[in-house]
Parts: structure tokens; C-alpha cells; sequence
């Protein structure tokens, strides 16, 4: 009777503690891994995904996260803010954390199915097929170099010009390296230029100029360095095809920017 009571209670410990049960080698070498989604999401976030395996291809590590459209607040950083779970009717953050957590010690080649299915089996309240998808690039894909920068929320404001706008450039780092990027300019009255989460512009003129200056904020993820752009002596670019407007005032304020460093520092969860 003893010896079946000792079973069982090892049984539940087994279950009830779950990765936490499985004992990972940490002497073992790993390598960090890591993909973003193309575009924004439906939900208005573009989601990223780190992942660290070892050389067992054991899970050690998982970070989902996803960047607003202006390159400005980290999902996880806003999760943290009441307004997050009265907006959506959950909390992203701990909801990402405990399904992080449960990951640790799989192998790699379940970590991508046992994501996708978090969701369905109310794991957690968001949709965790991209990360899933994500998960799939992110593993198929080289280790991460570590790039330049610092990781975080970087930002650099321009005088208001006589037209009553204010330009800013706004920088998301991850793993040293530009990730995400949003130029826009503010009036006096607080209305963007261009509205990403609306898509609007305050008129066609700006329409026009925000596709074009998408085609720069792609250039720079692509370069990773301001200093690497050309341009004329009127400021407008001469090295990146179909751009038209001037790209001096870009550049000013990502350099300056980068220089100043992060307002806000990215660090990974314990």
C-alpha cells in the first residue's frame, strides 16, 4: 500500500510540475534563434520570436513579443499597464510568461505544434498561430548575430517647422540589431501626420509621402546604419529607387537617435 501511495504521489508531481519536472544539462552549448512577421497583424502588432536551443535540441528558452506600428511600445511592456487587460480582456504578459515557461524542455521539433495549440486549449486568450508559424522560421533559421545597439526603444524629436509639425523618428533594437522603424511628424494639436492603427493621412500630399517614407524605414532595417545613405545637396536620396522626398531630416534624427541610445531598454525575463 506504502509503494503505491509513493507511485502516485510521484505521478502527480510529475504531471502537476510539468517542463519544470525535466532536468535540462546546462553545460550544454546553445544557440539563440529569432524571427519577426513581415507585416502587422490584423491586431495591429507585428510579432517577433526568440528561441534558444541547445545542442540536444532542447528547448532552454522562449521570448514571444510583438512591436506597435510605430515602432514605439513593445506588447509586453504595454501588457504590463491596466489599460491592456480592460482594453483586450487579458493579460499578455503573464499569459506569455506561463506558456514561455512551459516550453522550456521540449524538443524542438514539438515546440511549434504545442504552441499553435495553446490557444484552442485555452492555454491562453490570444491567437498563438503566428508564434507557432514564427517559431517554425525562427528555428529553420541561422543562429542570431549579436548586432551593435543596445536593445530597446530609441527616439529623437525634430523642432516644429513652419508648417506646425514636429518630425520624430522612433527605433525598435532587438538582439543589437533595428527591427522596426517609424518616421511621422505630430502638429500642435497632437494629430499624426500619418495614423498607422487608422491609416489615414491629414491629407493626400501626406498619403504620398508616408509610402514613400516606408520605402526608407525599410531601408535602414535592411542597412541597419543612417550613416550608410546618400543623398544631394537638397536632401533627397540618390541610392534608394522610387523616393522622391527628402531623406536628410530621416537620417538626422536616426543618427541622433542611436547616439543618444535607448530611452527604453529591452531585457530578457528570469
Amino acid at each position: 500500500m506504502f509503494k503505491l501511495i509513493v507511485i502516485i504521489l510521484t505521478l502527480l508531481i510529475v504531471v502537476g510540475c510539468g517542463n519544470d519536472a525535466i532536468v535540462i544539462d546546462e553545460d550544454l552549448p546553445t544557440t539563440t534563434h529569432f524571427a519577426i512577421s513581415d507585416d502587422v497583424g490584423d491586431h495591429n502588432w507585428q510579432d517577433f520570436i526568440t528561441v534558444e536551443v541547445n545542442s540536444d535540441q532542447i528547448i532552454t528558452n522562449v521570448e514571444m513579443n510583438s512591436i506597435a506600428q510605430t515602432a514605439m511600445a513593445a506588447r509586453r511592456d504595454f501588457a504590463q499597464l491596466d489599460e491592456y487587460e480592460e482594453a483586450f480582456g487579458y493579460d499578455f504578459y503573464e499569459q506569455a510568461n506561463t506558456l514561455e515557461r512551459s516550453l522550456v524542455g521540449l524538443s524542438s521539433h514539438e515546440l511549434a505544434d504545442t504552441i499553435r495549440v495553446a490557444y484552442p486549449n485555452d492555454l491562453v486568450d490570444f491567437d498563438t498561430t503566428i508564434f507557432a508559424n514564427l517559431a517554425e522560421q525562427a528555428l529553420n533559421a541561422d543562429p542570431v548575430e549579436i548586432g551593435d545597439y543596445i536593445d530597446g526603444w530609441y527616439q529623437s524629436l525634430s523642432d516644429f517647422n513652419e508648417d506646425g509639425f514636429q518630425y520624430f523618428v522612433n527605433l525598435f533594437v532587438q538582439h543589437g540589431t533595428i527591427i522596426a522603424v517609424h518616421w511621422n511628424a505630430i502638429n500642435e494639436e497632437g494629430i499624426l501626420k500619418y495614423d498607422p492603427t487608422g491609416a489615414t493621412a491629414v491629407n493626400d500630399e501626406m498619403r504620398q509621402w508616408h509610402s514613400q517614407a516606408q520605402l526608407v524605414e525599410e531601408s535602414l532595417i535592411a542597412r541597419q546604419d543612417p550613416m550608410l545613405f546618400a543623398f544631394d545637396e537638397n536632401g533627397r536620396s540618390t541610392d534608394i529607387p522610387n523616393v522622391t522626398i527628402e531623406v536628410e531630416p530621416f537620417i538626422s534624427l536616426a543618427t541622433q537617435a542611436l547616439a543618444a541610445g535607448p530611452l527604453i531598454r529591452e531585457h530578457s525575463e528570469d
